[in-house]
C-alpha cells in the first residue's frame, strides 16, 4: 500500500475513473514498492495522482515515467542524502529553501548562483536534489504539494554561472522525477548572459513547465508582490531583509539536521 501522511488534502477530489487508474498505477508498481521502505514511503497517493496527471491519466505512460524515477530513486537514494554530505556546498547559502511560503501557500526553493562556491559537479547535483527534496516535504505539509524557485541573478556571471550541461541535468530530473512539482520558476533579473543557458535548454523544456517560468527585470515593482511576501525576501529583489538575515547557515544546519532525523525515523517505522 501506499502511505500519505495524516491530515495532508493534496489529492484532489477525483473521479471514479481517475480513482481506478490510480489503483491500476499502484497495482502495477507495487511489486517495485516492496523492495525497499523509502520506496513506500514516497510513492503515497498524492505521487500516483502527480505521474498521472503529468502523463494526461495514460496509465500505461504514467506508469513508464514512473518506473522510472523508481528505478532513479532506488539507486541514487535522494531520501538519504544528509546534510553531513552537501554541507560544503550550502555554506554560501546559494541554495536554500526559504522559511515563508509564497502566497499561493507553496514552499519557496531560492536560488543565488552568485554564491557558487564549488566546482564539484556530483556533489552539486546531490545538493540540488537534496535540496527538492526538502521542497517536497515542505509543499506536503502545506498541503499544497507544489514549489515555487526564486532564481535571483544578482551578480550572475561567467564565473558563477552553471555549465549547460548542469542546466541540462537538472531540467531533467526536474521533469522526469519530480513531476507536477513545480507551481511556479521566478527568474528576477536574468542578464543577457542568461540567455545563452536559456536558448540551449528552451528546446527540452516541456510546454507546461514552460508556462510556469517569468522573468521578473529590476523595474517590475508589481509582479514580486503579487507572488511573494516582500518582508521575507532580501533586499536586493525589493524585499526588507539582508543576505545574513534571509539564510544563516546555522539555522538552516539545525532545521535540516532535524529534517533528516525525522526521515530515518520515518523509514525505520515503514520496516
Amino acid at each position: 500500500m501506499t502511505t500519505q501522511k495524516p491530515g495532508l488534502q493534496i489529492v484532489p477530489a477525483l473521479t471514479e475513473e481517475q480513482d481506478k487508474k490510480v489503483a491500476d498505477l499502484l497495482q502495477a508498481v507495487s511489486p517495485v514498492l516492496q523492495t525497499s521502505p523509502a520506496l513506500k514511503v514516497w510513492c503515497t497517493s498524492s505521487t500516483l495522482v502527480r505521474y498521472l496527471h503529468a502523463r494526461d491519466w495514460n496509465v500505461a505512460q504514467a506508469e513508464k515515467q514512473l518506473r522510472g524515477t523508481l528505478d532513479w530513486r532506488r539507486t541514487y537514494r535522494p531520501d538519504a542524502i544528509t546534510w553531513q554530505e552537501i554541507e560544503p556546498e550550502a555554506v554560501t547559502g546559494k541554495q536554500f529553501r526559504l522559511g515563508v511560503r509564497d502566497k499561493q501557500g507553496r514552499a519557496v526553493l531560492v536560488m543565488r548562483p552568485r554564491n557558487e562556491n564549488s566546482k564539484v559537479a556530483d556533489r552539486q547535483l546531490k545538493y540540488l536534489v537534496y535540496s527538492l527534496e526538502a521542497a517536497c516535504r515542505a509543499a506536503d505539509e502545506a498541503g499544497v504539494g507544489k514549489m515555487t524557485w526564486l532564481i535571483d541573478f544578482e551578480g550572475y556571471s561567467y564565473r558563477n554561472a552553471p555549465p549547460i550541461s548542469m542546466a541540462m541535468k537538472t531540467l531533467n530530473i526536474l521533469q522526469n522525477h519530480y513531476p507536477e512539482r513545480l507551481g511556479l520558476a521566478v527568474c528576477y533579473h536574468p542578464p543577457r548572459l542568461f540567455q545563452l543557458t536559456w536558448k540551449a535548454t528552451k528546446p527540452f523544456i516541456d510546454p507546461v513547465t514552460h508556462k510556469k517560468i517569468v522573468f521578473v527585470d529590476v523595474g517590475n515593482t508589481t509582479a514580486m508582490p503579487e507572488h511573494f511576501h516582500m518582508e521575507s525576501l532580501e533586499q536586493c529583489m525589493g524585499g526588507s531583509l539582508t543576505s545574513e538575515q534571509v539564510f544563516s547557515l546555522d539555522r538552516y544546519r539545525a532545521e535540516m539536521m532535524s529534517e533528516d532525523a525525522q526521515q530515518q525515523r520515518l523509514h525505520a517505522e515503514v520496516i
